[in-house]
């Protein structure tokens, strides 16, 4: 009886212990198996982990902040004086801003034109105009290694007005004429180039064109080639490019050289109420090509020492009598 009780009691000890043996310390829970669902394919089941997109790193922290700036638009951007400009853009420059006014001449020379109480006729001769003839254009300011001397190119202009129009006269020296461009390459020949700066005190220190600078081509046309007629070409202002049938010129041939006389709208440059007294920006140059065959802007002679054609501070003065 006794063994029958003691063989009872391990029998329960050891079912016990087999019910209690899994939360027994140093004994851990299986880690329970199961089987993919349908959807998982292989390839799926082991795919790399993927991460969160990184995203950009605030200023604040040092790292480079690539979100999209916030752009702020005013009536009127301004230019820095020293800031590139994109060649098809035109800035337009406050009138207001402090940075850039300043006296309203140019110190460099001046050329006066004189009111013009009669007609003229733009026919190159420049005999009928009662205003003195001004022998200054002659610095070299592009292409000084194929200058060779006044011969080769050279000129004297001479400058009136009235309330329609600005006339020109300008008389060249060149051993050898050659124009064989048109239009917007019209420089690439023999021609003349007019700069005009309609407000100097507002962008007096701007080294850079703005709204209010212009610069006009005058081609005296093509002979023997193409027989193309004389022509104007606005580069700038940009939103005013193209050919300006309204610039009226008269073009005469002479022995060494030619002479073109022109009259340009005020209108076309901006200038509603011209007046005896006004001042403007002001550069005259000539552009002259030797070589027939080629469109080539070998050199270019000015009125106005250092003259650049992109910088108006570097102009000189057009002042009416």
């Amino acid at each position: 009886m006794d063994k029958i009780k003691t063989r009872q009691i391990i029998v329960a000890l050891i079912v016990l212990t087999m019910l209690t043996g899994c939360t027994l310390p140093g004994f851990s829970t299986p880690t329970p198996f199961s089987f993919p669902t349908p959807d998982k394919t292989m390839t799926a089941l082991f795919e790399p982990t993927q991460e969160v997109p990184a995203t950009s790193a605030s200023s604040s922290s040092g790292g480079e902040n690539t979100s999209t700036p916030k752009v702020v638009f005013t009536s009127t951007p301004i230019v820095t004086a020293t800031e590139e400009l994109d060649a098809t853009e035109t800035p337009v420059v406050a009138a207001t801003d402090s940075a850039f006014t300043g006296p309203s001449v140019r110190p460099g020379p001046s050329i006066t034109a004189d009111y013009l109480d009669k007609n003229l006729n733009m026919d190159g001769n420049l005999d009928e105009w009662d205003s003195p003839i001004q022998n200054v254009i002659n610095y070299v300011v592009f292409g000084a290694n194929k200058w060779t001397n006044a011969e080769d190119s050279s000129g004297s202009v001479v400058a009136a007005w009235d309330e329609d129009f600005l006339y020109i006269g300008v008389r060249v020296k060149d051993e050898k004429y050659v124009q064989e461009s048109t239009n917007e390459k019209l420089y690439l020949g023999d021609s003349i180039e007019v700069h005009f700066d309609r407000y100097v005190s507002a962008d007096y220190s701007l080294h850079t064109m703005s709204a209010d600078d212009y610069q006009i081509g005058i081609s005296p046309g093509q002979y023997g080639i193409t027989n193309q007629p004389p022509l104007a070409y606005l580069w700038t202002p940009k939103t005013n490019a193209g050919k300006k049938a309204d610039v009226k010129i008269g073009v005469l041939e002479s022995g060494n050289g030619y002479q073109v006389e022109f009259k340009i709208p005020w209108s076309l440059i901006g200038v509603t109420n011209p007046a005896s007294g006004n001042h403007f920006g002001f550069a005259i140059s000539i552009n002259d090509n030797d070589i027939a065959g080629t469109l080539n802007q070998q050199s270019v002679v000015s009125n106005v020492q250092g003259r650049f054609y992109a910088d108006p501070t570097t102009w000189g003065d057009l002042y009416l009598k």
